[in-house]
């Protein structure tokens, strides 16, 4: 009886030795104090942005370097795992634990796990996801947006692993890019971020995507008709003061199509807070065209003077064009 106690313990013991021991090869991280990580970034594809949502659709490729001695092995090449196999083999040794922040459910396409006999590790993830943004569409559409790839790690603070840009610079393909924006550079950084309530710090890696609008669009498509628009009103100092009414007739038609085009671009716009440039344009033409029936008003207050009254009407037709063209290029331009 005593002999099978015994035995019985020496079983639980060898256990839960052989248990701390897969713990400390998964968990622990690979050395006493910080653990480097080396990040690589490159922008495979700018799929879509969502200015709307506030997100943006992109395929990426991830690059994560680390030295863990505990792999260190006897041979001349590395040891190469791919896809699924990957998952399989990091079940069973130490890696940061990535979290993509900004992101919910990201995409695995792709991934391959490396190595190395000195214990050199690298994990190459391709990626494909809906990342949150923030935009900041005060000059919109001649904006330029930074959008964000934050990761860190899940499970060690920044007394345990720090994720670090790699020495080469992040890359994006230049043929591949979304057509409304375009990205211009990528830039990397690490930074220690603390998390709202909580003591621990985490240090996280962020990848910038810096884009551009294309804003030709816009241009001929938005801001070309509005104009039109307003300069065709002004066509009202032309109709005599007796038809009054199809003065005002015209500046309604001229307001409702400015309406109808303000409320279709509102669609593809969050609900900020501001106004943008082509908010500005919009607000700007409704008060110019209030302008051109207050001149319409004023005529009439002073028609028993037919020289005032022409005076008035002619100032008004050369006047309200020139200062509406003159703000709204100030509006683009400020």
């Amino acid at each position: 009886m005593m002999r099978r106690f015994l035995s019985a313990v020496l079983a639980l013991l060898a256990a839960t030795s052989a248990s701390a021991s897969v713990y400390a090869q998964v968990y622990a991280p690979p050395q006493v104090g910080v653990t480097t990580v080396m990040v690589d970034f490159f922008l495979l594809n700018l799929d879509s942005v969502s200015e709307k949502d506030e997100t943006f659709d992109a395929d990426l490729y991830l690059e994560y370097e680390w030295d863990d001695p505990r792999l260190a092995h006897n041979g001349g090449e590395e040891q190469l795992f791919a896809d699924a196999a990957v998952d399989e083999r990091l079940k069973t040794m130490w890696w940061p634990q990535i979290e993509y922040v900004n992101t919910s459910e990201p995409t695995v396409t792709n991934q391959s796990l490396e190595i190395f006999p000195s214990g050199h590790v690298k994990h190459t993830v391709g990626l494909t996801t809906t990342f949150r943004a923030n935009l900041d569409l005060r000059r919109f559409p001649f904006d330029r947006q930074r959008l964000d790839v934050r990761i860190r790690s899940f499970l060690y603070d920044a007394d345990r692993v720090r994720l670090i840009p790699s020495a080469s610079q992040p890359g994006w393909e230049h043929d591949s890019t979304f057509e409304e924006l375009r990205v211009t550079g990528v830039t990397a950084e690490s930074r220690i971020v603390q998390l709202s309530g909580r003591a621990e710090r985490f240090v996280e890696f962020q990848a910038s995507i810096i884009v551009v609008r294309n804003w030709a669009f816009y241009l001929w498509t938005v801001f070309g008709p509005v104009v039109l628009i307003f300069l065709i009103a002004c066509a009202v100092f032309l109709v005599p003061l007796e038809a009054f009414a199809d003065r005002v007739s015209i500046c309604l038609t001229a307001l409702l199509a400015c309406i109808a085009t303000h409320f279709a671009i509102s669609f593809n716009l969050p609900h900020v807070g501001y106004l943008t440039v082509i908010d500005r344009l919009f607000v700007l033409t409704y008060a110019f065209v209030a302008l051109l029936v207050m001149a319409s008003a004023a005529e009439l207050l002073v028609r028993k003077n037919a020289s005032v009254c022409r005076r008035v009407n002619v100032l008004a037709a050369v006047v309200l064009p020139l200062a509406y063209l003159a703000v709204i290029a100030a509006a683009i331009l400020g």
